[in-house]
């Protein structure tokens, strides 16, 4: 290749990448209720994670919190980039054992996740990282 499409490319290259090329995180927050937050700790951990990674999803951590009198059940995702997280969610939400499981864990221990939360996270440029460095598996 000649040195000045080489330097073409180079200069093209940073302008062809789409906006957002970094992956994208998304935040989740549930209110919970310290009366059956248990059962909701159980089912998100024992089912809804699990049929989650199925899906594509990765968690980064996960946290209680309390805010304004509200616990709070406090996730983490990232994804490759927007498309991915919503057809990733559509799918899980469409998943006949996911229903059941929490018409089965309602039925036992009555609302599980009152307000929820959802904001969709871009990195600046400026960010000290652009994504967290992967786990090892376990």
């Amino acid at each position: 290749m000649k040195p000045l499409a080489v330097a073409i490319a180079l200069l093209w290259a940073p302008m062809a990448l789409p906006a957002h090329a970094e992956p994208i995180h998304q935040l989740r927050i549930y209110e919970i209720f310290e009366g059956n937050k248990q059962a909701f700790h159980e089912r998100f951990r024992d089912h809804g994670a699990r049929i989650m990674a199925r899906h594509g999803f990765r968690i980064l951590s996960m946290w209680e919190s309390r805010f304004e009198g509200r616990t709070e059940f406090v996730y983490v995702l990232e994804w490759p980039d927007e498309a991915r997280m919503k057809a990733a969610w559509a799918a899980f939400m469409a998943v006949p054992e996911w229903a059941a499981i929490k018409r089965t864990t309602a039925a036992k221990h009555g609302t599980l996740v009152g307000r929820i939360q959802d904001r969709t996270l871009w990195l600046t440029d400026y960010a000290p990282f652009t994504s967290p460095p992967a786990r090892s598996p376990s």
